[in-house]
């Protein structure tokens, strides 16, 4: 059996835009899975007094899979909420509530990803991890310092390209960069691999087994599915 080669490298911020083809991209909610932390379990609150400001930031929340309520002001929100988006030019938040302002982020699906990167036990950013299955579409798992914050599948390379700069521009700041790759002999794989240490040069980048194993997973595209399978083989060795 050929082994899969490996490719190590560091960690890299993405400095200047990409230019990709357009496609659509599907993405559906972290599911919850046995041995991962997943980042979207828990409520958050938006307290914002602006409602189409407050709707578009419930539906950032809600494409990533976060269950979000809105209020007008933080006494209106269920007990169990601990995280907050709020608006700098409203009403100071209690110090209890972990709030996350709109105005610091670039996008509203950045802040999005910083809520969902957060919803899990406090803990020091330490990883960005990219999980890709290759093949006619990409399936893609992107894990936060253990947490899986969001699984999308892509058309093609070009697409996968343009959000992943994104999501490595929102979160990849101080945080140790990885990709782990189903390993192909087809030349989509290379590819995807050249282009990867192009763009970032001192990421590490692994190519794993891409045999089908892992545990199973409801409410996925078998292309989300397989990438999540990547990930919890990396996961399992330690890597």
């Amino acid at each position: 059996m050929m082994q899969a080669p490996r490719y190590a490298l560091n960690i890299f911020a993405v400095d200047r835009p990409l230019t990709c083809c357009a496609g659509p991209v599907i993405s559906r909610p972290p599911v919850g899975i046995a041995g991962l932390k997943i980042g979207s379990q828990g409520i958050v609150g938006v307290v914002l007094r602006d409602n189409a400001r407050a709707t578009l930031v419930l539906e950032a929340c809600r494409r990533l899979g976060i269950h979000a309520v809105w209020a007008t002001s933080p006494e209106e929100l269920p007990l169990t909420v601990r995280v907050v988006v709020a608006s700098r030019e409203e009403k100071a938040m209690p110090s209890r509530l972990k709030t996350l302002y709109v105005e610091d982020y670039p996008s509203l699906d950045c802040l999005a990803l910083h809520v969902a990167s957060i919803l899990g036990p406090s803990r020091p950013r330490s990883s960005l991890e990219v999980a890709i299955d290759p093949g006619q579409k990409l399936g893609v798992a992107y894990v936060v310092d253990g947490y899986v914050v969001k699984t999308s599948t892509y058309p093609h390379l070009g697409v996968f390209e343009e959000d992943c700069r994104r999501v490595v521009e929102c979160l990849g700041s101080e945080r140790r960069l990885a990709f782990y790759i189903g390993y192909r002999p087809e030349a989509l794989t290379h590819e995807l691999v050249s282009r990867l240490k192009k763009l970032y040069p001192n990421s590490t980048i692994l190519l794993l087994p891409d045999d089908g194993t892992g545990p199973e997973f409801k409410g996925l595209s078998p292309d989300e599915e397989a990438a999540l399978k990547i990930y919890f083989k990396a996961a399992s060795e330690n890597i």
